[in-house]
Formats: C-alpha cells, sequence, structure tokens
C-alpha cells in the first residue's frame, strides 16, 4: 500500500501555523501516510497499534509520541477496542524555531536521527497534565490568533524539554515503557531525595530487577542514577543559592556529610566548599 502525503498547507492554519485536534475513535485517523509537518499524539484511553516506519507497536494509554516529518505511518484498533488521543500538529518552522531557541544543549539529533520517533510513557498525573496544557489551547478563541500561536509555542518549549531530552543511554529507544516512566518520576525532587524506597515504590519492580534493568539499559545502579540526580541539583545549590553546605548535603537526600564530600570530590573532582568559591569567582554581584 503507497502512503498517501498530507500537507501543512492543506490542513493548518497558516497564521497560527499548528492544529489541536481531539480524536474519538482510530477510525476517524488517516490511512498510511506521511506529512510534511510534525506532530505530537497523547493517548488518553484505551490502547492502540501503531504501524510506524515498517513496524507495529502496541502502545498503551498515557503514551506521547513525537512524529517526524519523514515517518510513515497509521493506526489499527487492537483486540480489546478503540482508544482516545489528543494530536497537536504543527509547521515544520515551528519546530526549527523551537530547537534554534533551545540551542546546542539541547539533543535534537537523538530525537529526528533515530529510525524511529520518539516515545514516552508518561505517569498518570503527567499524563493529566499534558493533558490540561493541551486542553488550554481550546480556552482561546480561534480568532485570536497570535494568541494562540504564542501558547503552542510555549506548550512545545515545555514539552520537548520536559519530556524529549532522552538522557544519555546507548539503547534508549529500547528501554521498557516501565523504565522511561520511572526516570521521569525519579527527577522529581521528592522522589530522588528519597532514594531508593522511593524507587522501589514508584517502580513497583524488585531491587534485583531494578538492578538488573538498570545496568543493561542505562549502564549504572539504582543508587548511582540517584546519587547523579543529587549531585547535580547539589550542585546548583551550591551555584545559586548561600545555604550552609551541610544543609544542601541534607537537602538533596544524603544523611551522611562525609559520604557527600566522597561522592561530590568524586564527581567534580574538588569539594563542595572549593566547587563554590571557583563559581563565586565567575559571579559579580
Amino acid at each position: 500500500m503507497n502512503a498517501i502525503k498530507l500537507f501543512a498547507s492543506e490542513g493548518i492554519d497558516s497564521d497560527i501555523q499548528a492544529h489541536y485536534r481531539f480524536i474519538t475513535s482510530v477510525k476517524n485517523t488517516a490511512e498510511i501516510h506521511t506529512h510534511d509537518f510534525f506532530e505530537l499524539f497523547l493517548i488518553l484511553k484505551g490502547s492502540v497499534i501503531h504501524c510506524i516506519n515498517g513496524t507495529r507497536e502496541r502502545l498503551e494509554e498515557n503514551t506521547l509520541v513525537f512524529i517526524r516529518d519523514r515517518d510513515v505511518h497509521y493506526y489499527e484498533q487492537t483486540d480489546e477496542g478503540d482508544c482516545q488521543f489528543i494530536n497537536l500538529s504543527f509547521h515544520k518552522e515551528v519546530i526549527d524555531a523551537l530547537f534554534d531557541y533551545l540551542g546546542e544543549g539541547f539533543p535534537k539529533l537523538k530525537i529526528l536521527s533515530p529510525d524511529m520517533p520518539p516515545t514516552v510513557r508518561l505517569s498518570k498525573t503527567e499524563k493529566e497534565y499534558v493533558r490540561y496544557r493541551l486542553d488550554r489551547l481550546n480556552l482561546i478563541p480561534h480568532t485570536d490568533k497570535a494568541r494562540v500561536k504564542a501558547e503552542v509555542r510555549a506548550l512545545l518549549a515545555e514539552l520537548f524539554t520536559r519530556y524529549m531530552t532522552m538522557d544519555d543511554s546507548p539503547d534508549w529507544s529500547e528501554q521498557p515503557a516501565w523504565l522511561q516512566e520511572l526516570s521521569t518520576e525519579m527527577k522529581k525532587k521528592e522522589n530522588f531525595t528519597e532514594g531508593t524506597s522511593a524507587m522501589l515504590r514508584v517502580s513497583g519492580k524488585s531491587h534485583a530487577y531494578l538492578c538488573r534493568m538498570f545496568k543493561k539499559h542505562l549502564g549504572t545502579t539504582p543508587i548511582q542514577y540517584i546519587n547523579r540526580l543529587r549531585l547535580s541539583y547539589a550542585e546548583n545549590l551550591l551555584l545559586k543559592t548561600d545555604m550552609e553546605i551541610v544543609d544542601i548535603c541534607l537537602e538533596v537526600g544524603f544523611e551522611n556529610v562525609s559520604y557527600f564530600y566522597d561522592l561530590f570530590k568524586r564527581q567534580f573532582n574538588m569539594t563542595p566548599h572549593k566547587f563554590r568559591v571557583n563559581g563565586e569567582r565567575k559571579i559579580s554581584y
């Protein structure tokens, strides 16, 4: 079956440069197609077979997918029935402007280059937040095109920096959905400061299983992963606050100051105090 090509000029308002849809059934989606624009879709309810670039993959509720302008895809119902999802389509110019704004520090090649598009399984809370952000577009009068356009760009900047940063990992695309969701949840301060007990609670997995999966997919251990998050947070507290170092140690989840100092020196090749002093020398108040 040959893919049809959809064009932004035929379905997306040129002033807004984006189009938002709530889709109640797979039956209301296009047959196999590609397009000259980009899109994000979020599955709100049910599951779907996503046929993408020659591969059939089952997507469950809470899954967020970014479709590039070169991807070829369509949808099929699962045996369990239909699904509902939200779709946001936008011009190539919008994504180019977003990547220019985010700069070289944003890993756009890890998003644009792989054979398969970025797919992220969100927690239920995160799914509801994204839905809320998308639904806000419906609160703006369609005639206020400049405001809708600004809201779309603000939304995309938030979604890409929040969910599409794709942490460095040699096999990110092979990570199971639950591990992607766990990684997102563990970036929350209340979780990484609590440590492995939060990881066990959030994931619902055993410690031994987590150790095997983290080693396989991330090349690290659960505690090393958590400590990396804690140290990154501590680094910023040292540079951006006047908190005492012992208080920073406790704030990021370390109960032992000596252990914190040892890990920090291994990571940054200097003590927390020297790190702060060096940073202050570069800043004029």
